[in-house]
């Protein structure tokens, strides 16, 4: 008889705790998603690719002005590529576009990004914030 209670108490016991809410990152769009989270507790964290680009016409600007383009995110260099190189459209999310970087959020869902664009001589020829957002690669095409 004690056996057959103290066995039920076990297994209620250990049916209480597989019941239990489990914590953690419960949104889709966070680098950390968990499926086994039943209750966000607000550990989620978040990046997402941004893509550098420019098209035929950017190109084509360029030529006799620039020969190279220098491409700075948030004050850092990221790199250069030739100022004739041009993709034919959007570059898709799974692309590298001319340059691209994944940018770190940490637990916001929307970021604002610098982007700097100066050519071989250090000209600034775009200085602009981009608002990045969670689950979205974003483009930034030079035009």
């Amino acid at each position: 008889m004690k056996k057959s209670v103290l066995l039920l108490c076990a297994g209620i016991f250990l049916t209480s705790l597989s019941s239990c809410k489990k914590a953690g990152c419960t949104d889709l769009k966070a680098d950390n998603y968990s499926s086994k989270a039943k209750t966000n507790d607000g550990s989620c964290l978040y990046s997402e690719k941004l893509i550098i680009w420019q098209d035929l016409d950017a190109a084509q600007s360029w030529n006799g002005v620039a020969s190279v383009l220098k491409i700075y995110v948030d004050g850092t260099y990221l790199g250069s590529f030739a100022a004739s190189e041009y993709f034919t459209s959007t570059p898709d999310c799974s692309s590298s576009g001319n340059l691209n970087k994944i940018i770190d959020f940490g637990t916001a869902t929307t970021k604002v990004v610098n982007i700097r664009v100066v050519d071989e001589t250090d000209y600034e020829w775009y200085n602009n914030n981009v608002t990045m957002n969670a689950g979205m690669c974003f483009t930034y095409q030079i035009l």
